[in-house]
């Protein structure tokens, strides 16, 4: 028997195996480990009514109740229709009509005439605009924009966040494209209605969407998907500042995955808390210290639980620290699920709640707590 004849069937074996291996690495998120937090959802919201591959749900803002923290909403975008209102338990309250919405956020007590209003703000890829809502007491909403904030951004709008400026009393919307531009309006009364004006531009050089305001430290954190988290400074007569966080790179962070998608921030007294992010692309979500040098203090996954799925591929997310309810003392965390479970079959897309106080146990040391 030859060299050949009698080594051709290790060197085979040792081929296919190292190929698989190869095969296995690659098919191997980034990141997913026996070390990351594993927390559970305590709800779900009602699926979209759409077909289970279909790409609809994609962000949260969450609404506290000034007076009943029972009665607070989680608002959801349907970039297939629409927007959805549910309660913190997931029960769909309505349902509107009015467009291809992508990214929403909330900011409270906005002066119209004698009046302080609570708004939202939500990028409409219909018509190419960010759309304002009035919140009522009941969580309902109604238009109350003067007209559209239109945009002359060369990309489809994208994006978007509120800011208020807490000495000023200002309040902005930031949107941005896929093509990295992004647009800062100053809202003001007008006639009993809101509208905006332009007040700042500027541009990274890929794509990105998720972005959220710190208003107590006046910064724009910004997600540039296959890069990293950017901070800016959030005033438009300021000068960009921009800064890239620490350990929010996949290439030195291996328990970041691209895309990085929605950011949220969980606030504390004093400007403290944590700033959380989505990485996409291995199903998890990243904990950063709210301010300078924004250490990166580590990352859990939403995994099945007794009643919910767990969560991947998640786009937007929203995060408070307020109380909601006896079920969310110390507020709650809500994400959208790029792949939801029900009844072990695939079913339309919809988003996950979380308690904060679940995830900060799981952390050590553990994260603090309103």
């Amino acid at each position: 028997m030859s060299f050949n004849d009698r080594f051709y069937p290790f060197i085979s074996a040792l081929i296919i195996l190292i190929i698989a291996v190869l095969a296995l690495i690659i098919l191997i998120k980034p990141g997913i480990n026996d070390n990351m937090i594993k927390v559970v959802a305590v709800a779900e919201t009602k699926p979209f009514p759409h077909r289970p591959e279909d790409d609809s749900a994609d962000d949260p803002a969450i609404w506290i109740h000034p007076g009943t923290p029972d009665s607070s909403r989680i608002i959801g975008t349907d970039k297939m229709g629409g927007l959805a209102v549910y309660t913190t338990d997931g029960k769909e309250l309505a349902y509107y009509l009015h467009g291809l919405m992508n990214n929403a956020d909330i900011r409270y007590g906005f002066p119209l005439d004698s009046n302080k209003v609570d708004i939202l703000a939500v990028t409409n890829r219909t018509t190419q605009s960010v759309d304002l809502y009035k919140i009522s007491r009941n969580g309902s909403l109604e238009i109350i924009h003067k007209s559209k904030l239109q945009t002359e951004i060369s990309d489809e709008i994208y994006g978007l966040c509120m800011y208020q400026n807490k000495k000023t009393g200002k309040y902005y919307v930031f949107a941005n494209s896929k093509a990295g531009e992004v647009v800062q309006w100053e809202l003001f009364p007008d006639s009993g209605l809101i509208n905006g004006k332009i007040v700042r531009r500027f541009r990274l050089t890929t794509q990105v969407e998720g972005m959220t305001a710190d208003d107590e430290n006046a910064f724009l954190f910004v997600g540039e998907e296959d890069v990293a988290i950017r901070r800016f400074n959030a005033e438009p007569d300021m000068p960009p500042g921009d800064f890239l966080l620490p350990g929010s790179s996949a290439m030195e962070n291996n328990m970041i995955g691209y895309d990085i998608e929605g950011l949220a921030i969980y606030s504390l007294p004093d400007g403290e808390g944590y700033l959380i992010a989505s990485s996409q692309g291995n199903d998890s979500y990243a904990v950063f210290d709210r301010k300078a040098p924004y250490v990166y203090l580590g990352s859990f996954r939403i995994t099945e639980g007794k009643t919910t799925d767990g969560a991947e591929g998640t786009d937007g997310i929203d995060v408070t620290s307020s109380m909601a309810g006896d079920q969310f003392k110390h507020g709650f965390l809500v994400v959208q699920d790029g792949s939801n479970i029900d009844n072990n079959k695939p079913a339309p897309q919809n988003f996950k709640i979380v308690a904060w106080d679940s995830i900060a146990v799981k952390f050590q040391p553990n994260l603090r707590i309103r």
